[in-house]
């Protein structure tokens, strides 16, 4: 779940819910409620158990609930996950992981802070007049150039660092010659300089490419686990590889000439990353899931705890389990024929699976909303319509069986005639 502002100062509640069904992950827009005038931790709070008592859901129901890092959501003691856990502490509350990665992703040295801002600078003075604009893009043109625009840098979640960075590099040379006269085009083009933003374009890459990982529908916090240490992983291989000057790893530092000064900088940059992520990440890493639920087939049953281990010595004996889980993973648990067979470790194990690991699709929601509340459509109601929730439901109604249950009027059966 999530609160953001809109148009208009209204702001909102977007909340989405996972559940199973089919043998699959049914992911929908819960509800989405907007805010008479504060929007703190109690207020939030008595807006989702108004939900709850009004539909008579069980606050137990809730096994997990993930939000982004903000006071109201997360607060150590006020906050409203803070609040639901008192009234359910067997509930697990989620610190977004791509919230947490992209902080750490803006942990740089001031020495690359610098740079970062100068290449800033140097795209806005470029991109902040038209005039300018169409100059450079014709200058790029006689040049021969693979682009003629620049890409600009915005603070928002969806890293957009990256793509910034590697056009910059890409038309570096167009730039340099472009704006010789400006200080900050003067720093960037000295051998260390280069190299620094030649560092950041491919550091933002890699970062830019977990937070598209961690996007998406169906993901587990198993995958998010294995995805953020894996990179936190490859991180201290490029540290190993970078301290005996290796910088294969990294496409547009390899091609720059490195002092030993800017491989110190990179180097520590390296380790700020590396521990940060370890940091924002150690409740991520304190979670131990059991062996059997990614590797139920070849742990030794004696390992799992003893309330599972009848069960699981079964189901390591059927063949239809073993051909389910070499096609489905561990999606197997969702499935209607291993609950029935094994319902212990069956139910443990969706537990496990079922929590987001991310607000990625309330992100996603409230773009939506964006979208709906275009100028044509500005007065529109978003919270007591269904525009939005036909917008992001992936549910397709039974169109035949609401309409054997209204009677045809003659009307109707006429012009079904008159087409005929």
């Amino acid at each position: 779940m999530d609160e953001s502002t809109i148009r208009d100062s209204e702001a909102l509640l977007l909340t989405y819910v996972r559940y199973i069904d089919h043998e699959e992950f049914q992911e929908e827009m819960l509800f989405c409620v907007s805010f008479e005038t504060t929007t703190t931790a109690n207020d939030i709070y008595i807006k989702i158990k108004h939900y709850l008592d009004a539909n008579k859901i069980p606050k137990e129901n809730l096994l997990a609930c993930a939000a982004d890092g903000a006071p109201a959501m997360m607060g150590k003691n006020t906050g409203c996950l803070k609040m639901m856990k008192d009234e359910n502490p067997n509930m697990l509350t989620v610190h977004c992981v791509i919230h947490r990665e992209n902080l750490v992703a803006k942990k740089l040295s001031p020495v690359l802070n610098k740079i970062l801002q100068s290449v800033i600078k140097c795209v806005n003075s470029i991109k902040r007049n038209s005039k300018f604009e169409r100059l450079f893009k014709q200058f790029c043109i006689n040049q021969s150039a693979e682009h003629v625009r620049l890409l600009l840098h915005t603070e928002v979640r969806w890293l957009s660092s990256g793509n910034c960075l590697k056009r910059f590099m890409e038309l570096f040379d167009q730039i340099n010659d472009f704006l010789s006269d400006k200080c900050e085009m003067k720093l960037l083009s000295t051998t260390d300089g280069k190299a620094f933003v030649s560092y950041l374009t491919d550091i933002f890459e890699k970062l830019g490419n977990l937070n598209k990982q961690l996007q998406g529908a169906n993901m587990t916090l198993i995958d998010a686990k294995a995805k953020i240490f894996g990179f936190i992983t490859a991180l201290e291989l490029w540290k190993k590889k970078f301290s005996k000057r290796n910088f294969s790893e990294l496409y547009w530092l390899s091609k720059c000439e490195i002092t030993n000064d800017a491989g110190i900088v990179i180097i520590d940059h390296l380790n700020i990353l590396i521990k940060d992520f370890n940091d924002r990440f150690c409740d991520l890493k304190a979670m131990n899931f059991p062996s059997w639920l990614t590797q139920p087939l070849l742990i030794n049953v004696s390992d799992a705890t003893i309330q599972y281990q009848e069960e699981l010595s079964e189901l390591q004996h059927d063949e239809s389990v073993k051909t389910l889980f070499k096609l489905k993973g561990t999606k197997m648990w969702l499935y209607d024929e291993v609950e029935r067979k094994y319902p212990k470790i069956s139910t443990s194990a969706r537990e496990l699976l079922i929590p987001f690991p991310s607000s990625y699709l309330v992100e996603c929601g409230f773009s939506a909303v964006d979208n709906l509340l275009e100028a044509k459509r500005n007065r529109l109601e978003i919270t007591k319509r269904g525009d939005l929730r036909l917008k992001l439901t992936k549910l397709s109604p039974q169109i035949k069986n609401l309409c054997c249950m209204h009677q045809a009027q003659g009307l109707t059966k006429l012009v079904e005639l008159t087409v005929k």
